[in-house]
């Protein structure tokens, strides 16, 4: 099973085994579902504990969850910074949208299908999310994460058509 993480646990919160939550995935409404089972990721080499989620509200990032296996502040505090993962295949994607870690790896090809470099991840600390590849010359470059560059994404070859221009590489 392949997990993706949605939310990391914070801080306690009320008496009922609750806490606080950062969303991180763009679509909490897709994801968390009363009843629903997901998983708390912490340590390495621990394996994930499986919960069921039996309380959810959101406001923009900051969530309450709440889950069937805590009714106390006590029993979620050792949690803390653990990330709440559900199996990929129950969290599909809306048409027109990616998942950035599935890019990772991909092959970036130029609009004649020559091979540029590979994907390495996403940058996104600028008004538009910018791809980071090491092209073939060992170099590192960067793509803009819009229309104009990034053309097909084909995931079952694994590569990423980049429309290149002067000085891109």
């Amino acid at each position: 099973m392949e997990y993706i993480s949605i939310a990391t646990i914070g801080k306690p919160f009320g008496i009922k085994g609750q806490a606080h939550a950062f969303s991180l995935t763009s679509f909490p409404d897709l994801r968390f579902k009363k009843g629903g089972r997901y998983f708390l990721s912490g340590k390495r080499g621990e394996e994930p504990l499986p919960v069921t989620l039996n309380y959810w509200s959101a406001k923009g990032d900051a969530l309450i969850l709440g889950f069937k296996e805590f009714t106390t502040p006590e029993d979620i505090r050792p949690y803390l910074g653990y990330s709440v993962d559900m199996d990929k295949e129950e969290a599909p994607l809306p048409e027109g949208y990616v998942r950035y870690g599935d890019l990772v790896g991909m092959k970036g090809i130029d609009d004649e299908g020559k091979e540029i470099g590979t994907m390495l991840d996403v940058i996104e600390n600028a008004t538009t999310p910018s791809l980071r590849f090491k092209g073939v010359n060992g170099k590192v470059f960067y793509v803009p994460f819009i229309d104009i560059f990034v053309g097909a994404i084909d995931y079952e070859k694994k590569t990423i058509q980049i429309h290149v221009i002067e000085g891109m590489l």
